[in-house]
């Protein structure tokens, strides 16, 4: 790869799809490692989409705890060398020193959901609030965000797994070898046949939906996200230095992120639950604004729907009410 950017003078980037939790892979081959540029962080999916959806642990039995989270927002990496069910062994090891854009992060992929019998997105499986809270905590980390297609303004169409192969033979191991994976979710219905061109209609995302109703106020709230991941210093600190979670209980955590000069800070407060928490700041002289908020009548999904939105202004000591099922961002510079 190092020959063919020479040769080119052209930028390539590698990004492993591994399950393997081991920073070899994005260590470079001087130090023993295979020279990834970066490689998906499968643990922040299973972390936050368990907390997001009450049926996620089906899928997903070793996550389920609000400190499972803090970890992947801090190290990356959840499982780094613990006993995991799933494994039947000890498994991964940390990565908790390497910076986040070796990391690519993510609500939804071609797997999560290709993977799932009915094709479900995560936007039927959860609601609108959860969807917003899903947007912020991927676009508020700091890794290298992806968004799958149409996940942006809340595509619902399903996503079945399809394939065009011409030999026959192989359809028919396609076909069993589906058969055989959903074998345990077989109350979630029938899977789709893969060789079938309807399956691949079925699957086609409608780019019309994204002008209208909520299907626009999610996409707007997705620029103003990534509006701010273009913008702030904050967002732009890759380093592990820069974060810092606090979980409140098992209902929500505070994400502090700073840029590299520690001049600028923000804080992100995040509420999963259907009750109002609370969180005092710390004691200090600082007065943090307001930024962004998913109860700003602009982003509820409908028109005469009141929710209690968050103040403007924090201050040191003060004790901040979350609203159920929010997000919430403030910043304050130092200088």
């Amino acid at each position: 790869m190092n020959k063919l950017k020479a040769h080119t003078g052209r930028p390539f980037y590698l990004v492993a799809e591994s399950y393997l939790n081991s920073p070899r892979v994005i260590q470079s081959p001087e130090q023993g490692g295979w020279g990834f540029d970066a490689q998906w962080l499968d643990d922040f999916h299973h972390a936050l989409y368990v907390l997001l959806d009450k049926n996620g642990k089906e899928r997903y039995g070793d996550f389920g705890r609000m400190d499972q989270l803090a970890k992947a927002y801090t190290d990356g990496f959840v499982h780094s060398g613990e006993y995991v069910e799933f494994r039947k062994r000890k498994y991964g090891a940390s990565s908790k020193g390497f910076n986040g854009e070796h990391f690519v992060a993510f609500n939804s992929n071609h797997d999560q959901v290709g993977n799932r019998i009915r094709g479900e997105r995560l936007s039927s499986l959860v609601n609108f609030d959860r969807l917003k809270i899903a947007a912020a905590a991927l676009l508020l980390a700091p890794y290298v965000p992806m968004l799958f297609m149409g996940e942006e303004y809340g595509e619902d169409t399903p996503f079945f797994y399809f394939v065009n192969y011409a030999n026959e033979e192989l359809q028919k191991e396609v076909i069993e070898g589906r058969k055989k994976e959903f074998e345990k979710f077989k109350g979630q219905g029938e899977h789709e046949d893969p060789n079938s061109i309807e399956t691949f209609n079925q699957s086609k995302v409608q780019w019309s939906k994204r002008r209208t109703g909520k299907y626009a106020i999610l996409l707007d709230w997705h620029r103003q996200l990534i509006n701010l991941r273009k913008t702030s210093p904050v967002l732009q600190n890759f380093t592990k230095e820069g974060i810092a979670v606090d979980t409140i209980g098992e209902k929500g955590f505070v994400l502090h992120r700073s840029s590299e000069d520690k001049q600028k800070q923000m804080l992100c407060f995040f509420n999963l639950s259907e009750e109002i928490i609370t969180y005092k700041i710390a004691e200090d002289l600082l007065e943090w604004h307001k930024i962004l908020d998913s109860n700003h009548s602009s982003y509820l999904e409908k028109e005469k729907e009141l929710m209690h939105a968050a103040p403007d202004i924090l201050a040191g000591g003060e004790e901040f009410v979350l609203s159920p099922l929010s997000v919430s961002v403030y910043a304050v510079s130092l200088h």
